[in-house]
């Protein structure tokens, strides 16, 4: 019976001196250079791939306009925004197709410039360079968008008030006066969505895996 005993507490000693040694795996700086190098290749390749959805979405949309014109929208509706607000509205359209390029064109000139970065000074200049021209695109381009939007909103608004109802009660000045009001209280609402919108869709998508690449950076820089 003691001999029993004796042997559960060797077995039991044996299970915590087990349980408590650590497995050490050291890695040299190559292997860790590659495991980063592999990770940040794999970022840049998903945001290659979702900038490929937004082409053939931002492509798709563009010959639906061209081709859809004006067919499939309410004539009545078309009267009361204005033809030549219409017009300008539906061409706005193309341009998110044109942003979309640019993104691809950039995360393409990248992923290959990572893929073949042979040194740890190659690839952290590569991830820096990505991170800061993506980083510094998407603002101007959300800025760029909203500025040449936002009068096409005013006026959108301001016509939609002015011709949807007759303002028999109303001067001409304060039809004016309210329907500019309205013009620019649409332009507020539209800009507020764009940038929630905008934020989650960039900040959710593109932001995930730049702060991976972030990490990957800060990483580098210790076995530099």
């Amino acid at each position: 019976m003691q001999g029993n005993n004796t042997d559960n507490n060797e077995l039991d000693d044996l299970k915590s001196l087990w349980q408590s040694q650590e497995d050490k795996i050291t890695y040299d700086s190559d292997d860790i250079f590659k495991m980063i190098h592999r990770k940040s290749v794999n970022s840049i390749q998903w945001l290659f791939i979702i900038t490929i959805i937004e082409v053939i979405i931002g492509i798709s949309m563009s010959i639906w306009t061209l081709f859809s014109g004006k067919h499939v929208y309410d004539q009545e509706r078309i009267k009361v925004i204005g033809e030549d607000i219409f017009t300008k509205y539906e061409n706005f359209s193309h341009i998110g197709l044109f942003g979309s390029l640019v993104i691809f064109g950039i995360t393409f000139y990248f992923y290959r410039k990572i893929n073949s970065s042979l040194s740890v000074k190659d690839l952290m200049t590569s991830i820096i360079k990505f991170r800061r021209i993506i980083t510094w695109f998407i603002i101007i381009w959300i800025v760029g968008i909203l500025l040449l939007f936002t009068p096409i909103m005013v006026e959108m608004g301001s016509n939609t008030y002015l011709n949807s109802q007759p303002h028999l009660n109303e001067t001409i000045e304060s039809t004016k006066m309210t329907a500019q009001k309205v013009g620019y209280i649409m332009a507020i609402v539209t800009i507020v969505l764009m940038l929630i919108f905008s934020g989650i869709y960039y900040g959710l998508i593109y932001g995930v895996f730049l702060r991976r690449l972030g990490k990957n950076l800060k990483e580098l820089k210790n076995i530099k």
